[in-house]
């Protein structure tokens, strides 16, 4: 399975700087999604076209009503519903500064609406949450000891 991570926002295609304003989230993301490609092919791409292809599961990373505020332990357990599902991929949705319209989130057809809380977050700061957490999550499944370290 594939992690896909989606950012909508200023990011033309190959251009992942231009998502981030912060060189210091820019380079914790990518330490973050490298640590993941050790376990799961992980890219990183703008949002394009949103048609998602079947056999791929959608979490929306989303501040709404209907969102869900996920323990460590509870993602990691997504994760592996996922991974048991026989999805190709996991496509994570992180929105721009303006976040989504409830429209574009019906559009998504998520799985998953996944909330950080309360907080508002800068865009960049919620993809380095999401990638840290999804770091997390594959290392609960595997028993590796980042988890129980921090």
């Amino acid at each position: 399975m594939e992690i896909r991570f989606l950012l909508n926002g200023p990011l033309a295609e190959g251009k992942l700087v231009r998502a981030f304003k912060s060189k210091p989230a820019l380079e914790l993301f990518q330490e973050y999604t490298r640590r993941i490609s050790k376990v799961y092919p992980c890219t990183v791409t703008g949002m394009g076209k949103r048609v998602i292809p079947r056999g791929e599961a959608v979490w929306v990373c989303h501040r709404g009503k209907n969102s869900k505020m996920l323990s460590s332990e509870q993602i990691a357990q997504e994760l592996k519903k996922v991974e048991q599902s026989g999805a190709r991929a996991l496509r994570i949705i992180i929105g721009g500064a303006d976040g989504f319209e409830e429209k574009e989130i019906e559009e998504f057809k998520a799985n998953l609406l996944w909330s950080f809380g309360p907080l508002t977050l800068p865009h960049e700061l919620a993809a380095v949450v999401a990638a840290e957490q999804i770091y997390r999550a594959s290392t609960i499944l595997r028993a590796h000891p980042y988890h129980l370290g921090h």
